[in-house]
């Protein structure tokens, strides 16, 4: 088809969409359809402002972007629609949750209450087949056929096994994972569906190179010019209501040095079952993840302040396994608030009082993202995976010292 005519038909798709699209109704279904299998309509303005974007994660190496409107797909209103934006602003891939036992379920079976565990895990694996052969028919119907299966994340040992589909219709990859995640992913090349490494279109492919955007991760002070070191953004990935803490903070760990796995298809690495984790050790999956973006990853059992600092002065962020309790989480939250409006405000001095009231080794694990710190106030910043809100919090080093267990430790 002559180049002309090709981009008439895009923008006739892209009106159809003005047109049929309302805030009740959702998009146009068939439209929405064809435009996932052409990457060309992509990379057009109408179809990049169909996704809210976080302006935090704008430079992120990978950030995901939520689809703003309702449309379904294959006739399947799907659990999530995203796309993946490269910092170029260049949409890398769109990735389609059809089905997520943790969705479905919810944190601790919060979703399924009134009805018994096993009654809800029927339920949901009718759901499962009905969506899988769904998609699959919605697939071949675009024109697409199976080609295989790719093994994903070799290098560093995750091993997620996916289905590729290619054909005039596109290129699409399908992770079908039963008890758990239903997800198809479409893509702008084969190369780029054969990898969870994202790359601008005009980057090098050599194989096991770095994400470019490494290069450029360096701290920076504050935007209030206050006395700290920060790493820009790290990509945010919500957990939702889902036991997801520590996958989603593996997962932005995972966008910020490049790689493309979502917080589900880690669930399913670290081999969660209808919502829960089987495996409830999470921690070596880190290492896993620096290797196969081509990062060092060194772990241990304590917080040390010095190797902190330098990771983050080297433009790298720290992972932290902490106790929690919900008492201390609000005052860092209430404290942290205060700063970001540049409130004058101090945190409890680290004494015998104060220790009272940190969580202890029979409270709940949690897992955090440290992006920065303060040393004129002797504070970490920390990230967590519960939304945008949650960026740039604050404690003291001496409670992190006290209440973490496990940190992992980044370097090129």
């Amino acid at each position: 088809m002559p180049h002309a005519s090709r981009r008439s038909l895009l923008l006739s798709w892209l009106a159809m969409w003005c047109i049929t699209s309302h805030p009740a109704l959702g998009l146009d279904s068939p439209a929405f359809e064809r435009a996932l299998g052409t990457p060309d309509v992509w990379k057009m303005p109408d179809f990049i402002r169909l996704w809210v974007r976080d302006p935090a994660d704008a430079n992120a190496p990978v950030s995901r972007a939520a689809l703003g409107d309702e449309v379904e797909i294959f006739g399947i209103r799907p659990d999530a629609i995203a796309a993946r934006f490269l910092p170029t602003a260049e949409v890398h891939s769109v990735t389609v949750v059809v089905l997520d036992a943790g969705n479905f379920f919810g944190f601790g079976n919060s979703n399924v209450q009134g009805e018994s565990f096993e009654a809800a895990r029927v339920r949901f694996d009718n759901e499962f087949a009905l969506r899988k052969q769904r998609l699959q028919d919605g697939l071949r119907k675009m024109g697409m056929q199976p080609q295989g299966e790719v093994m994903l994340g070799e290098r560093g040992g995750l091993r997620l096994r996916t289905q590729l589909w290619m054909g005039a219709g596109g290129i699409a990859r399908v992770l079908s994972k039963e008890k758990q995640l239903l997800q198809v992913d479409f893509f702008r090349n084969e190369a780029e569906a054969r990898s969870l490494l994202a790359r601008s279109a005009g980057a090098s492919a050599t194989p096991g190179a770095r994400p470019s955007a490494l290069g450029n991760m360096t701290p920076r002070p504050a935007s209030d010019a206050q006395p700290e070191s920060r790493i820009p953004g790290v990509p945010m990935l919500p957990q939702g209501n889902r036991g997801y803490c520590g996958v989603a903070i593996l997962a932005m760990i995972g966008h910020h040095f490049g790689l493309t796995c979502s917080v589900e298809e880690l669930a399913v690495v670290n081999g969660f079952t209808y919502g829960a984790e089987s495996n409830p050790d999470i921690r070596e999956m880190f290492g896993q993840i620096a290797r196969e973006a081509g990062i060092k990853a060194q772990r241990s059992p304590r917080f040390d302040i010095h190797l902190m600092k330098r990771t983050i002065d080297s433009g790298m962020p720290v992972v932290v396994f902490r106790r929690w309790s919900q008492e201390r989480d609000y005052l860092h939250s209430a404290y942290s608030a205060r700063i970001a409006r540049g409130e004058k405000a101090e945190l409890p001095v680290a004494g015998s009082e104060d220790r009272k009231s940190w969580p202890g080794k029979d409270a709940p694990a949690h897992a955090s993202i440290i992006n920065g710190y303060r040393d004129d106030r002797r504070e970490v910043i920390f990230t967590e995976s519960w939304g945008p809100q949650a960026r740039n919090r604050r404690m003291r080093y001496e409670e992190l010292e006290g209440t973490s267990y496990y940190v992992v430790y980044f370097s090129k």
